[in-house]
């Protein structure tokens, strides 16, 4: 059985569900009565959205 490679998500969209499926449900049912903000901080090309398929091999 062979699987094919996933398709390429860049970056920003990747942090972005991972804070909307895991980070954000989790922290409103602990402390709901929370404020925060999040930001997606760092040197790689997503965080500037240049990220590509060919950048994301490395």
């Amino acid at each position: 059985m062979t699987s094919s490679p996933a398709a390429f998500l860049p970056g920003l969209e990747l942090s972005r569900a991972l804070y909307e499926e895991a980070v954000r449900p989790l922290l409103a049912e602990e402390f709901p009565e929370l404020r925060y903000s999040a930001a997606r901080i760092g040197a790689g090309s997503e965080v500037p959205g240049f990220d590509t398929e060919r950048s994301a091999d490395h």
